[in-house]
């Protein structure tokens, strides 16, 4: 009767799957994403970051991203392109995922700070006008919304929204993106 219940048991367990442990606390991550300003003109204007994630508890994470964007703005009849060198450091809450974890939603809160430059430093415009500044630093607060999905144990699938207010931007203080991303948990 013993070896009927352990040969049982047996072949319980090696029917079932075994399932990645994700998001846990501690595991760190690596992640990439391609992000775009709504209502782009004919040039592309796009958000590059990479950074890490940190995992805490029950799906939450704090996060520190490397950012690099690039934004043309109308003037008569050519482009202005503001470039933008930001540091983003935050933290996402877990607000809702299926019962394995496999898809998540998030709500990220973040602080951002870094630099901007306009007409890449040049104060002199192509048609002789001069620009009052070229540079500034800039600071700010975001929030992001994401929906984040496990292809395999390590990778995950980014999609997310994002609204930003930064103060001393040439740019609106508003201004939102929308990107796509991957990440990598060791």
């Amino acid at each position: 009767m013993h070896k009927i219940f352990l040969a049982v048991i047996f072949t319980m367990i090696m029917s079932s799957k075994i399932f990645a442990q994700q998001m846990i606390p501690k595991q760190i991550g690596i992640e990439f994403t391609y992000s775009v300003f709504p209502k782009s003109p004919a040039k592309q204007n796009y958000m590059l970051s990479t950074g890490l994630v940190s995992y805490s508890k029950n799906g939450n994470y704090f996060f520190g991203l490397a950012e690099y964007g690039r934004k043309y703005y109308k003037y008569t009849s050519g482009d202005i392109p503001i470039d933008s060198f930001l540091l983003s450091i935050g933290y996402s809450f877990y607000i809702w995922g299926d019962f394995m974890r496999n898809v998540n939603l998030n709500l990220g809160i973040g602080g951002l700070v870094g630099y901007e430059q306009v007409n890449r430093g040049d104060e002199l415009l192509y048609d002789g006008s001069k620009l009052n500044s070229t540079g500034n630093f800039i600071y700010g607060t975001n929030g992001k919304l994401s929906i984040e999905s496990y292809l395999t144990e390590h990778l995950v699938f980014l999609a997310n929204g994002q609204l930003r207010f930064l103060k001393n931007s040439q740019m609106v203080n508003f201004h939102s993106l929308l990107g796509v991303g991957i990440r990598y948990n060791f």
